[in-house]
């Protein structure tokens, strides 16, 4: 397997861990906390109402319910740089390639041809810093019953592990996620693949 690494402010970017089951009750709930925590003294500078119980309680919930069904990832991520809201989580996915054209692999990585959009997806180019790669930003808006939904989709060509790198994030709340678009951005930027971490 291969592991997404992150240069992140791990202060505010939490590895979210997939691999326990709802038996891992007292492992969840100690990284529940120590992440409530984290988050908690980051904050509690501005932040007038802390409340360690109700971020404990996000955490443990989102661990609860991920990976999410409709979502695959090998490894997921969560942004909390807003202690009032549920972290977002970020979705991280290598793919093989089937033999197909790059730039059509590269474009159905990032959901940039999905069926149905609401309106057409935004593609433009994106240089990953920390990859020293080329790839694509792709954001995909979709409908979710009767909400609009929208999906930061990024994704890379690795010559190095013979794989194509996918970061995505999804939210119904799309003047937050705009407001933020440039927290995702140098989050990918600040992304690398590692087979053998310590």
């Amino acid at each position: 397997m291969i592991f997404y690494e992150t240069e992140a402010e791990p202060a505010e970017w939490f590895p979210l861990p997939l691999h326990w089951k709802a038996t891992d009750v007292e492992r969840i709930e100690e990284w529940a906390q120590t992440c409530a925590e984290i988050m908690y003294r980051r904050h509690k500078g501005w932040w007038k109402r802390p409340d360690r119980k109700a971020l404990t309680a996000r955490f443990r919930l989102l661990q609860e319910a991920h990976p999410h069904p409709s979502i695959p990832a090998d490894q997921v991520f969560l942004y909390g740089g807003d202690p009032r809201r549920v972290p977002q989580p970020v979705y991280a996915l290598s793919v093989r390639s089937d033999g197909e054209d790059r730039k059509k692999g590269l474009r159905k990585v990032v959901q940039a041809d999905e069926q149905n959009p609401v309106r057409p997806s935004d593609v433009t180019p994106f240089v990953f810093d920390r990859m020293g790669a080329e790839g694509l930003r792709c954001l995909r808006y979709f409908g979710d019953g009767e909400q609009l939904c929208v999906s930061v989709n990024y994704g890379w060509w690795s010559e190095e592990h013979q794989v194509y790198a996918s970061l995505r994030t999804v939210s119904g709340d799309l003047g937050w996620l705009f407001a933020h678009d440039d927290v995702f951005d140098d989050f990918a930027r600040s992304v690398w693949l590692n087979e053998n971490p310590e």
